[in-house]
C-alpha cells in the first residue's frame, strides 16, 4: 500500500520540459537571506564577547592573540552560515522525476553553491560600505597618529593583515564546499522525506 502511494506521488510531479530551468531561484535566495542572517548573527554574538579582531599588541606591549582568534572565528561563521543556506535551499528545491540520480545530486550541489556565491556577494557589499564609511571618519585621527607607530607595531600589524586575509580565503573556501555539501543532504532528506525532528530533536512534540 506504501510502495502504491508512492508512486502514485512520483507520477502526480510536474516532469521536466526541454528549455526548463534547473536552478530554483526562490529556494536559492531563501538560502542566501538565512546565510545572510546567520553569519551576522554570529559575527555580532563574537564581536560582543571579544572575538574581534582588535588590536595586535595588548597595552602592555605583548602580541594579542585577538587576531589568530578572530580570524578562527570568521571561519566558523563562514562554515556555519554557508551549511544552513546550503541545506535550506536544497531541502526546498523541488525534485524533477525522470533525472538520474547522480544529476539530481549535482543541481542540489549546484544550488548550494549559488546559494553561497550570493551570501558572499551581499556580506562583500556590506563590508565595502562599512569599510568606506569607517575609513571616512577615521581619516583624521589616523592621520594625526601616523608617526607613533612603532616598527614592531608594524611588523605585527603586517602579520595580522596576513593572519586576516588567509582567514578570509580559507573561510570563502570552507563555505564554498559546506554548502555544495549541505544542499545535497538536503535534496537527500527531501527525496527520502526525513522528518525534521530526526535533526532537531527539541521540535519533537
Amino acid at each position: 500500500m506504501t510502495t502504491e502511494t508512492s508512486e502514485v506521488t512520483v507520477l502526480a510531479s510536474a516532469p521536466e520540459r526541454a528549455g526548463e530551468s534547473h536552478l530554483a531561484w526562490s529556494a536559492v535566495l531563501g538560502g542566501a537571506v538565512l546565510a545572510v542572517a546567520i553569519s551576522a548573527f554570529l559575527l555580532q554574538f563574537g564581536t560582543a564577547v571579544g572575538l574581534s579582531a582588535g588590536a595586535p599588541l595588548l597595552d602592555d606591549g605583548t602580541v594579542s592573540w585577538n587576531v589568530l582568534v578572530a580570524g578562527l572565528w570568521v571561519v566558523w561563521v563562514a562554515l556555519a552560515g554557508a551549511a544552513a543556506g546550503g541545506y535550506l535551499a536544497g531541502r526546498m528545491r523541488s525534485r524533477w522525476v525522470n533525472a538520474p540520480q547522480h544529476e539530481v545530486e549535482f543541481r542540489d550541489g549546484v544550488h548550494g553553491l549559488v546559494v553561497w556565491a550570493v551570501a558572499s556577494l551581499v556580506a562583500g557589499l556590506s563590508l565595502f560600505i562599512a569599510a568606506g564609511l569607517a575609513a571616512l571618519s577615521d581619516a583624521p585621527l589616523a592621520a594625526g597618529n601616523a608617526g607613533d607607530v612603532s616598527e614592531l607595531a608594524e611588523r605585527i600589524a603586517g602579520n595580522a593583515s596576513i593572519i586576516t586575509a588567509f582567514a578570509t580565503a580559507a573561510a570563502a573556501a570552507i563555505g564554498a564546499a559546506a554548502a555544495w555539501f549541505a544542499a545535497k543532504l538536503g535534496g537527500e532528506h527531501r527525496d527520502q522525506e526525513v522528518d525534521v525532528n530526526t535533526l532537531v530533536p527539541f521540535y519533537k512534540k
